[in-house]
């Protein structure tokens, strides 16, 4: 065997990770004293590792890569035992992480809920709500979720009154695309007990019309008055396992699931136990309740059901959405003068589960879209690090939409990392501006001038509020564009991501956001074998191919958890 160790190489050093190319430089003796379980042969692997690596194959052992060279030279490191799976000179990458998704949701949509994701007007919506009503049975909740306004002609919230005409005899409640706001019917909204003279929950707010009387219009904590009443069919295994597939089709290997309940968390440990687990959810434990209660009373859970689950983040919120007009502003709304958002914790109380959380081993994720949202948690951050002796906790700060100049450079300077989701800023650029106005904006989805500062940039979808497809989330990286391509340049490019940048943003740099660079999002000896097979080259194609690009296999662990037939 050890004549053939010439033959088995990572790359030598080059000037960008995805150039690479073919230069032995490492000794294969000792994986070729190992009988690989499976040899993936015959692709175009862009390892992504810091040399700029390009291989042809991989072999894997015992679910970890245990060498990385031309399809000849790990062929010659086959025994008896090993399998070899042809991958056609097709196109390999590191497993995609989803930084930010929410797998309960994307399952709920998956299973039935109405998604209203491409309506074009509010009388396209009552179509598609009436058509379900005339299925649904008397009481039967009907609920759907991602319109947004901005994408209608009417730029308006609209109103319950025609909703409820339609829906006489079931309660109904839509979700805005944003999730912190949605529209109750009348019927709904009797349920809960929400009249006029019903006050505001704190950190939320039920919009009533000129007389007084509530216009079905629930922004952020006022859902909850709707929402505790929600009856449905659908069990939560199953909408997790739906999620799954979802995600196994599109390529990606891994999700930070950010929000989970206590019950979430034992039905993630059950799947792992029966097996059912195979995608890796890096979980973030809602920050209050019973949630602070779980993270005194239970230590971090961490690769739990050989590596397919992970729970050692606590997930606050600090404001709302700028879409619902919830986000937290340091002055008012450009389009809702004398308003400036809510509060949804305070900082006084997020101050509280860092210190809780911290103290118990657990990484913060905080919520944060307005300027004056994320000036706070900034703020939080910086007293609780001051007595933290240098300790590695990577604080993050979830979405970051919107920020004030001033406070860019203090993610790098705090260490702190921007968890943010492409896909919002080509969702949002219709509507964006006339919330903050032309000076504010230039803080906004500031992907560009955050990585200039030294940040880590982890990035995500928020899905359902987008797809769950990553390579969507690529294509707005680096393009700032909608699908159809618009604005040509795409909107504020100078804040654009290279497309090397965004695919770290995807693999190695969400990889980190969880503690797992070592083993994850990057292709080279002794990490996980996560990875996903695409049928065009991602890395050099004209980035509106990603909007068509197909993920052929998804592999992780070695094992092949997605073909696509």
């Amino acid at each position: 065997m050890a004549g053939r160790a010439h033959h088995v190489f990572l790359l030598a050093a080059v000037p960008s990770m995805l150039a690479g190319v073919f230069r032995p430089v490492r000794d294969a003796r000792a994986a070729s004293a190992q009988e690989p379980d499976v040899i993936f042969a015959d692709g175009s692997i862009y390892t992504l590792d810091a040399a700029g690596a390009r291989a042809e194959a991989i072999a894997v052992k015992d679910g970890r890569i245990l060498a990385v060279g031309t399809t000849q030279a790990l062929a010659a490191l086959a025994g008896p035992k090993t399998r070899t799976v042809a991958l056609q000179g097709r196109t390999v990458l590191p497993g995609f992480i989803d930084a930010h998704g929410h797998m309960a949701a994307l399952g709920s949509l998956k299973n039935g809920e109405a998604d209203l994701a491409d309506t074009t007007s509010f009388d396209d919506l009552l179509r598609r709500i009436e058509a379900r009503a005339k299925k649904a049975r008397p009481g039967e909740w009907i609920l759907g979720s991602r319109w947004t306004e901005g994408r209608w002609d009417q730029k308006e919230f609209p109103t319950h009154a025609r909703l409820s005409a339609i829906t006489p005899n079931n309660p109904v409640l839509l979700w805005r695309v944003d999730g912190h706001s949605s529209l109750a019917n009348r019927k709904a909204l009797a349920l809960a007990g929400v009249t006029r003279q019903t006050p505001n929950p704190p950190g939320g707010e039920i919009l009533k019309d000129k007389d007084g009387e509530p216009t079905g219009m629930l922004i952020d904590a006022a859902q909850g008055l709707v929402t505790s009443h929600i009856e449905t069919a659908g069990s939560l295994r199953d909408n997790l396992l739906a999620a799954q597939t979802a995600c196994l089709s599109v390529g990606l290997t891994g999700v930070h699931d950010a929000g989970l309940s206590v019950g979430e968390i034992a039905l993630y440990r059950k799947l792992c136990d029966e097996g059912m687990l195979k995608l890796r959810v890096y979980g973030m434990v809602r920050g209050g309740g019973e949630g602070l209660d779980y993270i005194r009373s239970h230590k971090p859970l961490i690769g739990y059901g050989g590596g397919r689950f992970t729970l050692r983040a606590v997930k606050c919120v600090a404001d709302g959405a700028m879409g619902s007009r919830g986000a937290w502003l340091l002055q008012p709304y450009s389009d809702r003068p004398g308003y400036s958002g809510l509060c949804a914790q305070e900082p006084r109380v997020i101050a509280a589960v860092v210190q809780t959380a911290l103290a118990n081993g657990y990484q913060v994720c905080t919520h944060a879209i307005g300027d004056r949202a994320n000036r706070e948690v900034l703020d939080v951050y910086a007293a609780a690090l001051k007595n933290r002796n240098g300790a590695d906790d990577r604080l993050r700060i979830e979405h970051a939409q919107l920020l004030a100049l001033d406070d860019l450079p203090r993610f790098a300077q705090l260490k702190v990392i921007p968890s943010m989701q492409p896909t919002h800023a080509t969702d949002d650029m219709p509507w964006a501006e006339d919330r903050v106005g032309p000076e504010r904006i230039k803080g906004a989805y500031a992907w560009a001038s955050l990585l200039r500062t030294g940040a880590r940039i982890a990035a995500g979808s928020d899905f359902p509020v987008t797809g769950e497809n990553p390579l969507h989330g690529l294509y707005a990286a680096i393009t700032r564009q909608d699908y159809q391509g618009k604005p040509d340049g795409g909107w504020h490019p100078e804040e654009r991501m290279t497309r090397e940048q965004a695919l770290r943003a995807f693999t190695l740099d969400a990889a980190f956001a969880a503690f797992e660079e070592s083993s994850l999002g990057s292709l080279e000896v002794g990490k996980l074998a996560d990875f996903a097979v695409f049928d065009r080259d991602i890395v050099q194609c004209d980035p509106r191919e990603l909007l068509t690009a197909r993920a052929m296999l998804t592999v992780i662990a070695g094992e092949v958890v997605y073909r696509r037939e």
